[in-house]
């Protein structure tokens, strides 16, 4: 049922088609209804269905071909999820799947917030880097990392480009990462992140940001991304725990998921 609060018809259309070719409910190379259907079906024009499916097809999850149709693109495809079972190796490895395009570094004046997190003298400064990463050459997620200073400046563009900061951090500075603390939350793209994710402006982003310590329980790195929602989620799997004193859920797998589009 479409919603009438503003959001285009069209947009709406293009959302509802987009999770289920997400989803797989619409599998790829399976034929989608006619313009005429999904009119009747939405209630709208065939104009608002084509503008729709004209979005659809710009980010090669729909093919169109004149006399027999519109199909889902082959390349319309999920990637298998990827676990996170709680170890650090597993952003690691997300770093390696992920090529990174580095837009700025350098050491800027620290934001409040930031110089809480990474336990820095009011006065201090922080190492701050702006990156984008992407996968299959389409914008995946948005990165701010911050660095203390005396770790920021052992930092390099062309070692940001080649590898994951955390083994950067490890492996060419010597620094012995033990543990991270990650919240995730829903936001919106303004115009800037827009842009650089090759999202529309209000589109939801899913955001987490990233506290990361050493052995000696020392904040060595902070990160805030911004990813994709149509291309990446988290799922948690629960079960059920019971005790004396407890009846309810506990998490007892997190896993991590990302969605590759063409």
């Amino acid at each position: 049922m479409l919603r009438a609060d503003g959001i285009p018809l069209y947009y709406q259309i293009e959302t509802i088609l987009r999770k289920k070719i997400l989803s797989g409910e619409l599998p790829p190379l399976s034929l989608l209804p006619s313009e005429e259907a999904l009119a009747e079906e939405y209630g709208v024009s065939r104009i608002t269905v084509r503008q729709a499916l004209t979005l659809l097809e710009q980010d090669g999850l729909l093919l169109r071909h004149r006399g027999k149709g519109t199909f889902v693109s082959e390349k319309a495809r999920s990637v298998q999820p990827q676990k996170l079972t709680g170890f650090i190796e597993d952003l690691i490895m997300m770093g390696v799947k992920t090529k990174t395009k580095v837009l700025e570094l350098g050491l800027i004046e620290a934001p409040e917030n930031i110089r809480v997190q990474l336990k820095l003298d009011p006065s201090s400064q922080v190492f701050q880097v702006k990156k984008i990463r992407e996968v299959d050459k389409s914008p995946f997620s948005y990165v701010l990392n911050y660095f203390p200073p005396d770790i920021g400046k052992g930092i390099r563009k062309d070692d940001l480009i080649a590898k994951p900061a955390l083994t950067i951090l490890e492996e060419d500075l010597g620094i012995k990462v033990s543990e991270a603390i990650q919240t995730i939350e829903a936001t919106v793209a303004d115009a800037e992140v827009a842009t650089l994710l090759g999202a529309r402006v209000g589109e939801p982003l899913l955001k987490a940001e990233r506290a990361v310590f050493d052995m000696s329980k020392r904040p060595v790195e902070y990160v805030s991304v911004l990813y994709r929602s149509d291309k990446y989620y988290f799922t948690v799997e629960l079960k059920r725990r019971r005790s004396k004193h407890f009846v309810g859920w506990e998490a007892a797998n997190w896993k991590q998921k990302s969605r590759r589009l063409p």
